[in-house]
């Protein structure tokens, strides 16, 4: 009976230790994460109104410096130091954002690059990037980090910190912070069911009309960007907070995923991947002994019959160019997949030469084939992006060369090539210099 009354109050206790238990544990944080998941509600509100202004440009041009200023000063009062690559990635995000506002020759293009590249640059600079806080194999998944998954995972985090910010100690059943949370998650429910239950019922459509009415338009667009303000500001800090605290960033995994060498996706025997490398170079190999003379003709400035200049360079151009990135990802396939490593597999060493120096002589013919035409018709901004464009292709296939002989960062260089070639067209006057290039017109 002793033993039952015993286990009774043991149960006991742990039922009322379930109740107690707080359905959100607390999230970690100093008095400056509190501080600033607050300033991220009134920076959230800013980037709206920003990018809601005539001169969308302008407004994400303004933004960003804004945005780059508040990170820098989280950064500096939470003591984190500063490297090269933060600066560089600083240099880079102020290079493409601060020319925008003013001209651009990428167009939506510069867009999107500003948002990817302000959202791996704020993992840059809390050191929350997947391979020891920089730039590495990882990049892909760094940028799905920073642009997606922090976002949307630590999407709460900035309401959790901001009603910590409070006493501990409160009486639940008078705890109106419970109260200001229910609010605040019943409005996307809200703004979801009203217009549904307006288009089920014209009575309840004309109630809806009377109150939009009576609020006014001012203060319907306000409330509108308040709201809006709150999500941007969320998902802003969600990037934030997880680059800082680690929080959804499967660091210790990708460490893990390297000192075993990927074994977990070594699984295509060595025979199999050498094969499918012969059989791609092979093919090209066909390729280019049956198209010499068609391929190379550009070398010696001999235009084949029947074509016009713009012909011959379009022709064969961009899907060259295309077939060079594909064989990059054959290289990383093979490379990753083969269940002998690169350094201990003498065949794919060859193969991924072979492939290789192929692959630099396909991008030559095709940088023969834009400078003829450029010669031809001179310089445009678009023939200007696609010389850069080869020129960072040429260099990505160099470097590729150089790893089979010497174990060389090869992602890393090849991103900041690319990132620095982006951010000169974007600083640049490339109209300008494009219009003061001479060229002599073909007869």
């Amino acid at each position: 009976m002793e033993n039952l009354k015993t286990g009774n109050e043991t149960g006991h206790g742990l039922v009322l230790m379930k109740k107690e238990r707080p359905l959100l544990e607390k999230l970690p944080g100093d008095r400056w994460d509190h501080v600033f998941a607050g300033l991220y509600v009134i920076l959230g509100i800013l980037m709206w109104n920003c990018l809601c202004m005539e001169n969308f440009a302008r407004g994400l041009s303004m933004f960003s410096i804004l945005y780059i200023i508040t990170v820098l000063a989280y950064a500096g009062l939470k003591k984190f130091s500063i490297t090269g690559e933060k600066i560089f990635w600083t240099l880079i995000l102020l290079g493409i954002s601060l020319p925008y506002g003013f001209y651009s020759v990428f167009d939506f293009g510069q867009t999107l690059m500003i948002f990817l590249v302000a959202a791996y640059w704020t993992l840059v600079i809390t050191e929350g990037l997947l391979w020891k806080g920089q730039t590495s194999s990882w990049i892909l998944l760094d940028g799905w980090n920073g642009l997606i998954a922090l976002p949307i995972l630590n999407f709460l985090c900035q309401i959790r910190l901001i009603f910590q910010i409070f006493s501990e100690k409160r009486e639940e059943k008078k705890d109106w912070r419970m109260v200001l949370l229910g609010i605040l998650i019943s409005i996307p429910a809200l703004l979801v069911i009203i217009p549904i239950l307006s288009q089920a019922d014209t009575g309840f459509r004309s109630l809806v009309d009377t109150v939009l009415d009576a609020l006014g338009e001012d203060f319907r667009i306000l409330i509108w960007r308040g709201i809006m303000g709150i999500l941007l500001g969320a998902l802003m800090f969600g990037t934030l907070y997880g680059g800082v605290y680690k929080r959804h960033v499967k660091e210790e995994e990708c460490i893990r995923f390297h000192e075993e060498s990927g074994r977990v996706f070594r699984f295509v025997p060595d025979i199999a991947v050498l094969t499918f490398g012969i059989i791609v170079s092979a093919v090209y190999v066909l390729f280019i002994g049956l198209q010499a003379r068609y391929l190379f003709s550009a070398f010696f400035g001999i235009l084949p019959e029947a074509y016009t200049y713009a012909q011959y360079a379009r022709q064969g151009f961009f899907e060259l160019c295309v077939i060079a990135l594909l064989n990059a990802s054959f290289l990383i396939a093979m490379n990753g997949c083969a269940k002998t490593p690169r350094r201990k597999n003498r065949g794919l060493l060859l193969e991924n030469g072979i492939l290789g120096a192929l692959t630099l002589l396909l991008l030559t013919t095709a940088a023969s084939k834009l400078g003829m035409y450029i010669v031809a018709y001179g310089f445009t901004v678009k023939r200007c992006i696609s010389s850069i464009f080869l020129i960072w292709l040429f260099l990505v296939f160099i470097l590729v060369l150089i790893y089979q002989k010497k174990n060389i960062p090869l992602v890393r260089w090849s991103v900041f090539a690319g990132a620095v070639f982006f951010t000169l067209l974007c600083v640049l006057p490339v109209e300008q210099i494009v219009e003061w290039i001479p060229y002599s017109p073909v007869a």
